[in-house]
């Protein structure tokens, strides 16, 4: 390393808003997160009305959102999408149906998916 490089400062703990011990920089607070980008969520139905939730983290702390996260390791897309529907209990979450996709942010080209 030379001198000019930066020095990395990182411990490992849960950081606040978190449950899963993450490398976290004692500098600056950026958390290294170890997962796939994969992101996997649920639409919840009560009667006619479907289920928001507001967002308590960056990005995008307080806006409404669909239950929704990153996908752990070794984690199925099913058992992400209980976790993030029901933080507290996710195996109480039941799923009727299992809609699979895949897609690039910037619209409908590489979009697909199967219900």
């Amino acid at each position: 390393m030379s001198s000019n490089e930066p020095k990395l400062n990182f411990t490992r703990r849960i950081p606040e808003g978190d449950e899963r011990h993450r490398d976290v920089c004692v500098d600056c607070g950026f958390i290294n997160y170890e997962n796939p980008k994969i992101v996997v969520g649920a639409v919840c139905s009560w009667g006619d009305k479907i289920l928001l939730c507001r967002r308590a983290i960056n990005p995008r702390k307080g806006h409404w959102t669909l239950p929704a996260g990153y996908l752990e390791l070794q984690e199925t897309p099913e058992t992400g999408a209980a976790r993030g529907t029901t933080p507290t209990e996710p195996r109480r979450a039941r799923s009727r149906s299992t809609c699979r996709g895949c897609g690039r942010a910037s619209g409908a080209a590489g979009w697909g998916s199967t219900c």
